[in-house]
């Protein structure tokens, strides 16, 4: 096999992977809360999320808004980054809903205050495809109690 043979053949699945990783991943908009003894945050996010199985992805959020401390007149700007695995026993891929469990870090920070990493856990469900776009819900702990609620495209 001649150099350029091999270079050929190495672009070819280069490219062929490339445009698979894009068909292999999602890009999400979401708004979140947590709520937690003393406070409680807003939070508007995107997240990115690479397909690693049928029934695995993973995902980064990053997220932004406001803290309401209890006690204080003041709203404190508040962020999170969420690195998180998503186990879907029956991918939504379908027309219907599906649920799925979630778990990685976070790290939440907040003006005026030392930031910290948690542990998120998190069950969801998520709708089936309409018009490349997907709804989920999400329910869990990480800092307090976690609500969340987005679309995925």
């Amino acid at each position: 096999m001649t150099r350029s043979t091999c270079v050929v053949i190495a672009l070819t699945v280069f490219a062929a992977h490339a445009a698979q990783s894009q068909a292999r991943g999602a890009v999400e908009v979401r708004v979140d809360g947590i709520l937690a003894s003393r406070v409680t945050t807003a939070h508007l996010g995107v997240g990115a999320t690479r397909v690693v199985s049928r029934n695995l992805e993973l995902q980064l959020v990053i997220g932004g808004g406001t803290a309401f401390r209890e006690g204080s007149s003041e709203n404190a700007a508040a962020g999170r980054a969420d690195l998180l695995a998503r186990f879907a026993p029956l991918p939504a891929d379908r027309q219907r809903w599906s649920a799925y469990v979630a778990g990685g870090l976070s790290a939440l920070v907040e003006r005026g205050t030392r930031g910290r990493a948690v542990l998120a856990l998190l069950v969801g469900m998520e709708g089936g495809r309409a018009r490349e776009t997907r709804s989920f819900v999400e329910l869990g702990v990480g800092g307090g109690v976690r609500l969340g609620a987005g679309v995925r495209f």
